[in-house]
C-alpha cells in the first residue's frame, strides 16, 4: 500500500512540476529577458517600449519585463517610489498589451487601467465600472461630490460582464462600442 500510495504522490509532484515548467513563450515575447527599470530601459539591453501601453490617468513602471500599474498621484505609487516593491501585490499574467503581465497594489487599479479607453475614462466602486467622458464635466462633479443623483446602471453590460454605471445612456452606448471596436 505505501508503495502505491509513493507512486501517486510522485506521479502528482512531477505533473505539477511539469505544469510550472511549461510557459506560453508567446505571452511575455515582447519583453522576455529584458531587465528594465524605472525608465524602462536596462543597460546593454533592448529599450521597452511603453508607447502602446500608456493610458492617460495612470502612471507605469517596468520591471522584469512586467509592468505595474498605478493611479497618477495615487498614494500607493508614492509608496512604492519611496520604498519600492510592496509585499501586497495583485498579479494578471499577460492582461496587457502584446501579453505583459500586469502588477499592482489593488485588483480594481489594473481593472481600471485594462477598460480605460482614449477619451474615457473609468472608476470602479464596488464592483460597478463608471464610464466618463475624459474632460467632462460630469467626471470632475464625480470626482468632487461622488455619485450623483441621476444616473444609468447596466448590469452585466460593461467589459468583463461588469455592470456599467454612468450619467447618460448615450455615454454608455458610445463607450461599449469603443470597447468593443478597440
Amino acid at each position: 500500500m505505501s508503495y502505491k500510495w509513493l507512486s501517486i504522490m510522485g506521479l502528482a509532484v512531477g505533473i505539477v512540476l511539469a505544469g510550472c515548467a511549461t510557459t506560453d513563450s508567446s505571452s511575455d515575447a515582447a519583453v522576455e529577458g529584458v531587465g528594465l527599470n524605472e525608465t524602462g530601459a536596462a543597460e546593454n539591453e533592448p529599450v521597452f517600449d511603453m508607447a502602446p501601453h500608456e493610458k492617460e490617468g495612470f502612471v507605469l513602471i517596468a520591471e522584469d519585463g512586467r509592468l505595474w500599474v498605478f493611479r497618477e498621484g495615487s498614494a500607493d505609487l508614492a509608496k512604492f517610489l519611496a520604498d519600492g516593491e510592496p509585499a501586497k501585490q495583485v498579479i494578471r499574467p499577460a492582461a496587457g498589451v502584446n501579453g505583459v503581465t500586469l502588477k499592482s497594489t489593488e485588483s480594481e487599479t489594473i481593472d481600471e487601467y485594462i477598460t480605460t479607453l482614449p477619451d474615457w475614462v473609468t472608476i470602479i466602486e464596488d464592483g460597478r465600472l463608471w464610464v466618463f467622458r475624459a474632460g467632462s464635466d460630469e467626471l470632475a462633479k464625480f470626482l468632487k461630490e461622488g455619485e450623483p443623483a441621476k444616473q444609468v446602471a447596466r448590469p452585466l453590460a460593461g467589459p468583463y460582464g461588469m455592470t456599467l454605471k454612468g450619467v447618460a445612456s448615450e455615454d454608455l452606448d458610445a463607450y461599449m462600442a469603443a470597447w468593443q471596436s478597440r
